[in-house]
């Protein structure tokens, strides 16, 4: 079980976790593109052996193909649980040679690292109900190397009337919960910090990538740098920061999914009523059994509202990122206005992912600015010195991705919790979806409903306009049985392997149905009752 403890940053409170000395840090053998988007790194895995043993059914195939290979080697897995509320899988894992990582109540499991021989015996335990290998997570980027010289986006607050917005409404009282790589509390987000939680190994809250703090700038920044110009959606909104990527942006979904599943435990502490997840992966993996896509169910379940980036993959139908493949959350395209007010030249701005899913679902579900948005900048973090051009005004940095454009409805969704508080996130998803600005979206691919507009949706929240008519009747949940390999995507992940207070590491390359801290991982055991308020107070967040 992982253990936290506070640490002050700056007049702020970081949690983090402490138990991260087998596999130090995640690192990429390579970068694919420079979108703004997290993207889950799929592990090479390679195909069974001819006449390899069939997989039990609760065990991943391809986890269960490598651990019968190589028996002597540990993987990191995902378990959940058959009952999820004793530790006697935990126990099996401990006489079974392993070691339990994190505790993902999430999931009704946890993760752990356990040899390849355990494997088989942990699969047909009774209880256990499914076993996956862990996946590791990267964030890509904020700012896109060709926009890096496109004028700083002056338009886009006026286009979605947010100005007659902010004159009555500021997000006061609200609070969104950011899982990327952590905010540094420069002077336009230090007042808007309540709580940074940090789930890496650097163990500080801070964004070193750069990513988290532009993101909670477009979400919350208070414009306190430049008297007001570059505020935020929601300057009155409180941002809770839940770091879970580093230096290099790479992290493994178990992780992820702590971070929501600690957002789900606290959400009536901080007021959590709204969650932006800058994030995605290739995967294509049915969202009816994908692990991820049941995580940010449960956190909507919760009665949190889910803002999910499209990807930015291209224009090319299918290219939408998982978890926004999920029919439940908020996914949200990137819209490219041309830097005027004019609506006769706006576009999907072509970067912008598009629908259908595979399963044949129409995303995104809306568009928003996603164009050289200027926001809060991160001095020295990895974007900042790599893309020196788009720094604007010493404080501001521009960003360009669908990233930028779900920051943005998440400041918006802010903005009608504190109009009414009472609503439920499938009413806000409705709202938001009914008051868009269709002409000239209509057509035109991968635009969804259309452009948000702020006005329209705070009134709409205001007046409960969509209480009797929410989104996502009839709707089939996620059972988050399937692999947790099938949430990866397709890019190669390597993990670095350190000695318990040594500093030589080796490079081991992720497989399996394993955690990066190198846990089994198991379908079955988070998907059932762990989502459940009791089930999300363990102490091993708190």
């Amino acid at each position: 079980m992982t253990e936290a403890c506070a640490v002050p940053v700056s007049g702020w409170t970081v949690l983090r976790a402490v138990k991260w000395t087998v596999l130090h840090a995640v690192r990429w053998t390579r970068v694919i593109g420079t979108g703004v988007v997290l993207l889950v790194a799929a592990l090479f895995i390679q195909p069974p052996a001819q006449g390899a043993p069939a997989a039990p059914a609760k065990a991943d195939p391809s986890l269960y193909a490598q651990s019968v290979a190589h028996p002597s080697e540990t993987f990191p897995v995902i378990v959940r649980e058959a009952a999820p509320n004793t530790d006697s899988a935990e126990s099996l894992v401990k006489s079974l040679g392993g070691r339990v990582t994190h505790e993902l109540g999430i999931v009704g499991g946890f993760s752990a690292l356990v040899p390849g021989s355990a494997v088989p015996e942990l699969s047909a335990s009774p209880l256990v109900w499914r076993v996956w290998g862990d996946a590791p997570v990267h964030m890509q980027g904020v700012s896109m190397g060709q926009y890096d010289y496109a004028a700083a986006n002056t338009v886009w607050k006026q286009v979605i009337n947010l100005p007659k917005t902010n004159n009555q409404y500021t997000g006061a009282g609200v609070t969104v919960a950011l899982v990327d790589t952590g905010v540094v509390p420069v002077p336009d987000l230090a007042s808007r910090i309540v709580h940074a939680l940090d789930l890496t190994g650097e163990a500080d809250g801070l964004d070193r990538y750069g990513h988290g703090t532009h993101m909670a700038g477009i979400i919350a920044g208070t414009g306190a740098a430049s008297g007001g110009t570059y505020s935020g959606v929601a300057p009155g909104a409180n941002l809770v920061s839940i770091k879970v990527a580093g230096l290099d942006g790479s992290t493994d979904a178990s992780v992820v999914m702590a971070g929501l599943q600690w957002a789900v435990t606290h959400r009536a502490q901080y007021n959590i009523k709204v969650l932006n997840l800058s994030f995605g992966t290739d995967g294509t993996q049915s969202y009816s059994i994908d692990p991820l896509d049941y995580a940010v169910e449960q956190a909507w379940r919760a009665g949190i509202f889910v803002v999910v980036s499209a990807g930015n993959r291209g224009s090319a139908p299918g290219t939408i990122n998982k978890p926004g493949d999920d029919p439940f959350v908020m996914t949200v395209g990137a819209a490219d206005l041309d830097n005027t007010t004019n609506s006769s030249d706006d576009t999907v701005a072509p970067f912008s992912s598009e629908g259908p899913t595979q399963d044949s679902l129409a995303k995104p579900d809306v568009v928003a600015p996603g164009v050289t948005i200027v926001s809060t900048r991160d001095p020295g973090s990895y974007v900042d010195v790599n893309h020196p051009a788009a720094v604007v005004a010493g404080s501001y940095f521009k960003g360009t991705g669908t990233s930028q454009a779900a920051a943005v409805v998440s400041g918006i969704a802010a903005l009608m919790y504190q109009a009414n508080p009472n609503l439920s996130p499938d009413v806000v998803k409705a709202e938001l979806v009914h008051t868009t600005t269709t002409s000239p979206w209509t057509g035109q691919p991968g635009s969804g409903s259309g452009l948000v507009d702020a006005w329209g949706a705070v009134q709409a929240a205001k007046n409960n306009k969509y209480a009797s008519s929410p989104a996502n009747a009839g709707l089939v949940p996620s059972t988050g049985q399937g692999s947790l390999q099938g949430s990866r995507g397709s890019v190669q992940e390597y993990v670095m392997h350190c000695a318990p207070g040594s500093t030589t590491c080796s490079p081991t390359v992720l497989s399996g149905e394993v955690d990066a801290l190198g846990n089994s991982w198991s379908g079955n055991s988070w998907s059932g009752n762990s989502w459940s308020g009791n089930s999300w107070s363990g102490n091993s967040w708190s």
